[in-house]
């Protein structure tokens, strides 16, 4: 029994140990490098799965041919069949973590690298080096090769199909939006109603479905011009963006996250707890990553959309190019209100210095020249009071670029 005790602790221990550690590093929601390119990130994380399961390979075969005494090819077989099948596992475990996404090529990526590793293995245990080793290293260093060149071309063009889309969509709404405003405009200064131009304008408004009357986004607010209240006080339940605490790369990117969660259970008049909060946050970024490829720094359109794919909430509409005055006017009406926003010029004293470039909140009330917010950004942000000119400046749409934040248009998405 001693005997068996010390053969698990010499030799199959640090196998489990290390398949722990693959296991842990694959449980890391969104890990990334951050590196300037597609190219040097995936480089470097291929680079990393490559080692992982060279050591990992590199102890099972300690397992089976220094353990066992098997021959080099029968200890070859048992430690490419569990290796391979461990990093398919992995890629299957992978599936369940924010952020992260099992694929099949990665798979065989971590089994061509152990069978690498493992015909490296045999040389050395055979210390003869054949034509037939070095024709299957080199098809195997091919293999790797071929595979990491395969994922950063599925990388690059996705983005790139991505950036297009984006830029499309955006060109054709704002032109349809333009061209309705004209005629519009038109018809005030004509101050006609000729049915040629009604006419006209029913036309344009059916061939593009997704701008319609109903729906445009307003430049002015068409709301009440009665007096306002002094103080407006909306009830809706708060979360952090980091419900439990945990300020990871993910949570540090789910302001826009964490206000839908706001939103949605202001809506549905639900109980919002820290562990709700978590794990809806968590749920819709992997939503976003199956359905988007990206979750991060969403613009006012996008977090919109979002709301309708993921809550199905429908009855949201953008405002842009709008006063101070109109925020007050729109808070008035009894419903919340989510602003984007350049995090830094807002000024929050509990914000990690030296604050969000980009950010999200909800707007809940206003009190005189002080609007109160629930801030996701911050633990005390559940209403938590920004001076109206302050909040007001740092209002921006996310225009496409985090450094170019302050060049955003002012937005906010409100309840219709």
């Amino acid at each position: 029994m001693r005997n068996h005790f010390i053969f698990f602790f010499k030799y199959y221990f640090p196998a489990l140990i290390w398949a722990g550690v693959i296991f842990y590093f694959s449980s890391i929601p969104s890990l990334q490098y951050a590196l300037p390119s597609t190219a040097e990130e995936i480089v470097l994380r291929k680079g990393a799965h490559f080692v992982e399961f060279a050591i990992l390979a590199i102890l099972l075969w300690r397992v089976f041919y220094f353990g066992h005494k098997l021959y080099p090819r029968y200890a070859f077989f048992w430690v490419f069949i569990l290796a391979g099948f461990y990093g398919a596992s992995d890629e299957f475990h992978q599936t369940f973590v924010v952020g992260r996404t099992g694929k099949v090529i990665d798979a065989f990526f971590d089994a061509a690298s152990v069978f690498f590793i493992l015909e490296m293995l045999v040389v050395f245990a055979k210390r003869k080096l054949q034509w037939r080793n070095f024709a299957v290293l080199s098809l195997a260093m091919a293999a790797l090769v071929g595979l990491e060149l395969k994922m950063i071309s599925e990388t690059k063009s996705f983005k790139i199909s991505f950036l297009r889309m984006k830029t499309d969509m955006g060109y054709m709404i704002d032109s349809e939006i333009n061209f309705i405003r004209g005629i519009r405009t038109v018809a005030v200064e004509n101050n006609s109603g000729n049915e040629k131009l009604a006419t006209q304008i029913k036309e344009k408004i059916s061939e593009t479905p997704s701008v319609t009357e109903d729906n445009i986004i307003e430049a002015q607010p068409k709301i009440t011009t009665a007096p306002l209240a002094e103080k407006i006080s909306i009830e809706v339940p708060f979360t952090t963006q980091a419900p439990l605490g945990r300020w990871d790369a993910l949570h540090e990117e789910s302001c826009e996250e964490a206000s839908l969660v706001m939103l949605e259970y202001y809506l549905n008049k639900k109980e919002l707890t820290s562990k709700i909060a978590e794990k809806e946050i968590q749920k819709m970024v992997k939503f976003e990553i199956k359905n988007y490829g990206d979750y991060k720094d969403t613009n006012a359109a996008e977090t919109t959309k979002l709301a309708g794919d993921f809550y199905g909430i429908k009855n949201l509409k953008i405002v842009y190019d709008f006063s101070e005055t109109d925020l007050k006017k729109y808070l008035a009406l009894g419903k919340p209100i989510i602003i984007p926003a350049a995090g830094q010029l807002l000024e929050n004293p509990f914000f990690t210095p030296p604050g969000p470039l980009y950010h999200n909140l909800v707007l809940t009330g206003y009190d005189g020249q002080e609007i109160i917010t629930n801030d996701p950004g911050t633990r005390r942000g559940k209403s938590y009071s920004y001076d109206i000119d302050t909040l007001y400046n740092a209002i921006h749409d996310f225009p496409g670029n985090v450094n170019d934040i302050a060049k955003g248009r002012k937005a906010m998405i409100v309840l219709e």
